[in-house]
């Protein structure tokens, strides 16, 4: 299989698995998420950056923030302030991978062995948590802290930015 759709189709299995709260082991694997646990773990996203964080770290003024669906453990996205496609969206969900080594057995166990390409996938160092990776194809730093996954994701942006965003965010998440 060629890398790109190995890539294409792993990210979309660990999407997935991240949505549905579960690690893919066997049948004594259920999904703990009650609505209870949701509502402990569940952030308002939009306060965890502000416009002149986004311009610091992107330097392109944010308009309002806008709060996704109550659908989750939160989301936020924040357009230009002259509107359009978003520039940064905070998804937060509940985490099912314990470090980058595991995120790198799961992708092997997936491909027969093989291992992430690394220009795509590695760990970033400086975000506030237990870890954080950085998905190049899809400009997104995910940092992980306890049970929960907060996505930083600025579709434009550069890595350095988008992690510059991610420890921003962060550092404000409860």
């Amino acid at each position: 299989m060629k890398h790109s759709n190995a890539r294409e189709l792993f990210y979309s299995l660990a999407v997935a698995a991240l949505v549905a709260g579960c690690g893919g082991g066997g049948d004594s694997m259920e999904s703990t998420d009650t609505s209870t646990e949701a509502a402990e773990l569940r952030a308002d996203l939009c306060a965890l950056l502000t416009a002149s964080d986004i311009e610091e770290a992107l330097g392109t003024t944010a308009g309002d923030p806008q709060p996704g669906a109550d659908e989750g453990l939160g989301n936020c996205s924040w357009a230009s302030a002259e509107g359009g496609d978003p520039v940064a969206v905070l998804v937060l969900e509940k985490a099912v991978i314990g470090s980058f080594d595991e995120f790198v057995a799961d992708f092997g166990e997936e491909f027969g062995g093989e291992d992430p390409p690394r220009d795509e996938y590695h760990p970033v160092d400086g975000v506030p948590g237990d870890w954080a990776m950085y998905v190049a194809e899809e400009h997104l730093v995910r940092a992980f802290r306890g049970d929960r996954l907060l996505e930083v994701s600025a579709p434009s942006a550069e890595e350095a930015q988008v992690v510059d965003l991610a420890t921003r965010a962060m550092a404000r998440l409860p």
